[in-house]
């Protein structure tokens, strides 16, 4: 199962959940690049990173340390994080011991998204006027580009 497929399905999910925003590879509200973010009507944000392979899952905690100590800590400071952090792999990838206390855990194959693990809220903090026009920036350029091309 590919990067594209899971991100299709979970974005199935998000639709289904009523969110009004879910994007792919968008760098707001978050540390990084969120394989996927999605934003509630609440606006509350759900990041989901990818994982497909166990060594890619293993290597998150490396390349990505300082943004799972921040999650761990619920420390949205100086960078604003994701109110829900979920890990989105294909079925028994990971056990759920794997999990850190701040993720969820989705499981995705062809039928769809089941929840394994809920995600717990990290904090209550609504997404950020600033963060909400970084994403809408962020579309229009997709949409143009994509446009053009």
């Amino acid at each position: 199962m590919t990067e594209t497929i899971i991100q299709n399905q979970l974005y199935d999910w998000c639709s289904d959940k009523r969110h009004p925003v879910t994007i792919d590879n968008c760098g707001a509200c978050t540390i990084g690049k969120a394989d996927l973010l999605s934003v509630t009507k609440a606006r509350l944000v759900h990041e989901f990173e990818i994982k497909c392979t166990v060594p890619d899952f293993e290597r998150d905690f490396t390349d990505k340390e300082t943004k799972h100590k921040r999650l761990g800590r619920a420390d949205n400071r100086l960078m604003s994080l994701p109110n829900y952090f979920w890990f989105a792999t294909p079925p028994n990838l990971l056990d759920l011991d794997d999990i850190p206390d701040y993720a969820g855990l989705m499981i995705v194959d062809d039928d769809g998204c089941v929840e394994e693990k809920p995600a717990p809220r990290i904090h209550s903090d609504n997404l950020s006027d600033k963060d909400r026009r970084y994403i809408e920036r962020g579309l229009t350029h997709r949409y143009w580009r994509r446009r053009n091309d």
